[in-house]
């Protein structure tokens, strides 16, 4: 259940990097991620990094001029609720997105990225090894004005290979 709760973590942490984002960018940026959204897709957890199945809700709201903050609960096997929540902030000088993330058993995680168009390029940096290193990958991707896609990558072990640990496709409510 431990390594679930890590791979919700960083499904959530990636919606909430896309919001970020959109604050300072145009317009339609912005309506592409602010709002209710729902999603299902698979993670992966465990020691042998198994496939399983998740469900996600999100509220996405406008914190500022360049800030986002996302609530949400992600579910799996209809036993476990995991809460999430993410704070970022845009900086639309550089397009660089910063923020954290809380509601990892690791403890709260740092965000660093920048927004390429309508999509995002992000590093997480947990304060605690996670499948053998402290770093992972994400991109998400708008698919059309209601839906988005995010894909968090992770080594699988210290010398292991990289895998997508999160695959989410999410849908505008």
């Amino acid at each position: 259940m431990h390594g679930l709760s890590h791979r919700l973590s960083c499904g959530v942490i990636v919606l909430a990097c896309i919001a970020a984002g959109g604050v300072g960018a145009a317009p339609a940026v912005v309506d592409l991620y602010v709002g209710s959204f729902s999603g299902s897709g698979t993670i992966l957890e465990g020691p042998e990094a198994n496939s399983h199945q998740v469900g996600c809700q999100f509220t996405i709201l406008q914190q500022g001029a360049t800030g986002l903050s996302l609530q949400g609960t992600c579910r799996a096997y209809l036993i476990l609720t995991r809460t999430v929540s993410a704070r970022l902030s845009w900086d639309p000088g550089s397009g660089q997105v910063t923020g954290t993330y809380t509601g990892s058993r690791v403890g709260t995680a740092k965000l660093t990225g920048r927004q390429r168009g309508t999509d995002f390029d992000l590093t997480i940096e947990w304060p605690r090894p996670l499948y053998g290193d402290t770093t992972a990958r994400m991109r998400v991707a708008s698919l059309d004005q209601d839906r988005f896609r995010i894909v968090v990558t992770d080594r699988i072990g210290a010398n292991g290979p990289v895998r997508a640990t999160t695959d989410l496709t999410l849908l505008r409510q």
